[in-house]
């Protein structure tokens, strides 16, 4: 009988069966296993290149003002003309991004801090301090909007030393110092002419050496970080009220296995914020003098 068995040919036919089914069951198991990997490399890939992108953008914004003000920098010191010190005090709020550092992956988000704009009788000095420490690059800016407050002002700052101690709640890095350039030309303008800002609005925007105001990286970063500390107006540079925002979308090449991408749409940032529950009036300035006016002339 068992002599029988072996010389089967449906029996040796039943057992390659047998062997090559489990053959393919592992062979499908290590395809699914692999394709699980993939999946979440793709989607680790996805989001890398969001972080990636917003990143280059950010640093195309910074290289621009900076190229913008390289050849007007060794006539920002102001004049030396002016006979006495002018004295004073500003406080204004500023929005910037941070980068957050999560694993492999680096997130950014809105901060809010305070930029303390104060004047005291010296000799035209630019001081900058950052409280707690700050990562920031913002002495160009500072200097540019010494050059546009005296232009609009009129008084000279030579006899003066400008001291802007920038306030957060904790340490934090930031990505785009120059973006805070506009608020501090506004809050040193304020300071000159002792007048008082509103403490609803915030303002993002570099500061240009003609008294206009650049565009900025992060516009949705920082317009959530206002938003949720109570702005009521958001300022920001011309052509800026519409921003890209990238959206996940999901796609199920196989059953039971999702791929997220992410796809660029344009939106209205106030509508995007009202969305969010969020009362927010967003208006595109151009100049500081127009952003100026409005900051102590608000309905």
């Amino acid at each position: 009988m068992e002599e029988s068995s072996r010389g089967n040919p449906f029996v040796k036919l039943l057992a390659l069966s047998l062997v090559i089914n489990v053959l393919f069951g592992f062979l499908a198991c290590y395809a699914l296993w692999q394709w699980s990997n993939l999946t979440v490399q793709f989607r680790d890939l996805s989001a890398s290149y969001v972080n990636l992108k917003q990143q280059m953008n950010l640093t195309r914004t910074q290289l621009e003002y900076y190229k913008r003000q390289a050849e007007y920098y060794s006539g920002l010191m102001a004049s030396g003309n002016a006979s006495v010190g002018v004295i004073g005090h500003t406080t204004v709020p500023i929005v910037a991004v941070q980068s957050i550092q999560k694993g492999f992956h680096v997130e950014y988000k809105g901060v809010v801090m305070l930029a303390d704009v104060e004047l005291r009788a010296g000799s035209g000095r630019v001081l900058v301090n950052t409280v707690p420490k700050i990562g920031i690059d913002i002495q160009t800016s500072v200097r540019t909007g010494v050059k546009v407050a005296e232009e609009i002002t009129g008084v000279s700052l030579g006899k003066t030393d400008v001291i802007l101690t920038i306030k957060a709640s904790q340490n934090v890095e930031i990505v785009d110092g120059p973006s805070a350039g506009a608020a501090i030309t506004v809050a040193l303008i304020a300071t000159i002419r002792h007048q008082s800002l509103s403490k609803d609005i915030y303002m993002t925007g570099t500061i240009n050496s003609d008294g206009s105001i650049g565009t900025v990286g992060g516009i949705l970063e920082k317009a959530l970080a206002a938003a949720q500390n109570g702005s009521k107006y958001f300022f920001v540079p011309k052509g800026q009220a519409n921003i890209v925002v990238y959206v996940p979308k999901e796609s199920h090449p196989l059953p039971g296995w999702t791929v997220i991408t992410y796809e660029q749409k344009l939106v209205n940032l106030q509508t995007y914020l009202k969305e969010r529950g969020y009362s927010v009036n967003v208006v595109e300035v151009g100049t500081i003098e127009e952003a100026y006016s409005l900051f102590s002339n608000r309905d």
